[in-house]
This record gives C-alpha cells, structure tokens and sequence, in this order.
C-alpha cells in the first residue's frame, strides 16, 4: 500500500562556510523530513491553539512565549528519557553531547510531555495565567503534532511492529531493521512489518478531530481543565495498545509489557481522575470530603 512512497530522509543540505567547517566538523547541514514535519506539525497545532485561547479571553502572546518554553524542555526531557530507557535496556554513552545529541535519533514522547508539563506549569504560574485554559489548547495541538510527525518516522523507516502479512504492512530496508529482524535467512527483504507509525498517526487524528468537535460543543458548559483529562485519557490509552506493536521499547523482563505502556495507564488514569474531578464526581481535597461527610444526613435506624 505504501511501496511506491520511497522519500529520502534528507530533504535538503545547507553549505557550511569554509572557514567554518574545521570549527562545525562539517562541510554541509542536513536538514531531515522528520525535522520539517514536526515542525510542520507544531504549527498548524499552534496555529489551532491561538485562535482556540483567544476565544477563551486569554493572552495569544502568552501562548506563543509558552510555545517556546515548552517545545525546547519537552525535546530535552524527551530525549533524556530514551537514553534513562536505553541505557536500562544496555545501551551506552560515552560523552553528554551522544546523550543530547536528538539528531542521532531516539527520543521518548511520553518523557517529553512530562518535562513539557512542568515547564509549561512553571511557565503559566511565573506568568500568572489560567492554566486549565493552556492546557485545554495544548492537548489537541499536541495530538495533530504528533500525528503529522509520525510520518516523518515512516520516511526514516523507523516505529514498525513485528512482522505481518497483513496488505497493508510496510517495506524496511535491512539496514534500517532492529537487530531481531536483521537475519535476511528468518526475514527475507520481502518481509512486511506492521505499519505503527501509521495505526499511531490515524488514531492520533481522529483524538483531535473529536477533541476540536467536542470544544466546540462543550467550550462554554464544562469547566477549563476537561478537555485537558479527555485529551490524557485518549492520548494514554491510545499509546498504552500502540506499545504491542513496538518491538524496540524496553520491556519488564521478557513479559509484553514495556516501560511506556505503564506510563500511558498511569496518564490514562490521571486523566480520567482529572475528568471525574471537573465534574464534581471525584475530590482529591481531603478538607473537601470531611466537609461531606459531616453535613452528611444520619441514614434512619431500622428496629
């Protein structure tokens, strides 16, 4: 289905100026389609999100500012975490610049949201901002990034599951394979893995397009923060099956069950806890449920 969409990685290369190629280490700057993706991605995300938090009464330049923050922190937790996981799984590094280097490849997703949510938490408190209003932009931008820079992982050849005979499963150059799949006598160049950058990037969609439907219905009934839960809840769960197709994650022992997949439960859960919590259906106030129970009516004593 995809055979005839062969792109190279690099999109374009920028000369380096000769007196400054000794210093670079390099004669010329590769700029991947990855890259230009996600970046493609996050504006169009972005793009969304002004136009959404302006309806909401609150600051575009305030969002953009916390863009900024967020996108540079998030990459950097991002890849800091794949290197924590890929060192637990035995990789090594021997210098800083290999553990921050993001264009060598290797960064985690679910560790980039987190380091995001705390920059952008620090970013709204110094600015003194309606966080619940941010965070209910950032959710399904961050979903249409996500989705739009799947794609770029495919042009890589990379986030492909176990072999498939399934139409729809894609080519992968040996030299691009894990190192499971790399025997050409088990797993001839005619062998079809699973597409999961695609099952990711489809789903990844259509979250947005339900997240924007239901702002659009629900912005002025529900309180700030819901969409916010609704969006942790399907991107969590979404990640949490995505992980049975993804054969290069770290695992728990020799068990189906990786690192990633826990920490999409446990943002599923939060987010629904978040959900139940907008809707007066959940306290996390311990003060808030003494109250309750003291102005709780006695139940009648049956004789």
């Amino acid at each position: 289905m995809l055979d005839s969409i062969n792109i190279d990685r690099v999109a374009f290369s920028i000369p380096i100026p000769g007196f400054m190629q000794d210093f670079l280490s390099l004669t010329q700057l590769d700029i991947f389609w990855y890259g230009i993706l996600v970046t493609l991605g996050i504006i169009v995300g972005v793009v969304w999100a002004a136009r959404e938090i302006e309806r909401r009464g609150q600051s575009i330049d305030e969002l953009y500012n916390g863009v900024i923050v967020v996108v540079f922190s998030g990459y950097f937790f991002a890849r800091l975490t794949y290197v924590f996981l890929d060192v637990v799984d035995g990789g090594q590094y021997d210098t800083f610049g290999q553990v921050i280097n993001i264009r060598a490849g290797g960064v985690n997703i679910l560790g980039g949201f987190i380091g995001a949510a705390i920059a952008g938490m620090i970013f709204i408190n110094w600015r003194k901002l309606k966080f619940w209003d941010y965070a209910d932009v950032a959710g399904p931008a961050l979903l249409f990034a996500q989705a739009i820079g799947r794609w770029g992982n495919f042009i890589n050849q990379e986030l492909y599951g176990q072999p498939t005979e399934l139409p729809w499963g894609i080519l992968i150059d040996p030299q691009f394979r894990l190192a499971e799949y790399s025997n050409l006598a088990v797993f001839p160049e005619t062998t079809r893995f699973h597409p999961t950058f695609l099952y990711e990037s489809i789903t990844l969609l259509i979250g947005f397009v339900l997240l924007v439907w239901l702002n659009g219905r629900y912005r002025d009934s529900w309180k700030s923060g819901t969409l916010f839960g609704i969006f942790m809840m399907w991107w969590g769960g979404n990640r949490a099956w995505i992980e049975f197709f993804r054969p290069d994650q770290p695992s728990l022992g020799d068990s189906v069950i990786t690192y990633s997949m826990l920490a999409a439960i446990a943002l599923f859960i939060a987010g629904l806890m978040l959900v139940l919590t907008r809707f007066g259906k959940l306290s996390l106030d311990q003060e808030t449920r003494r109250r309750r129970r003291r102005v709780a009516k006695p139940k009648p004593r049956r004789n």
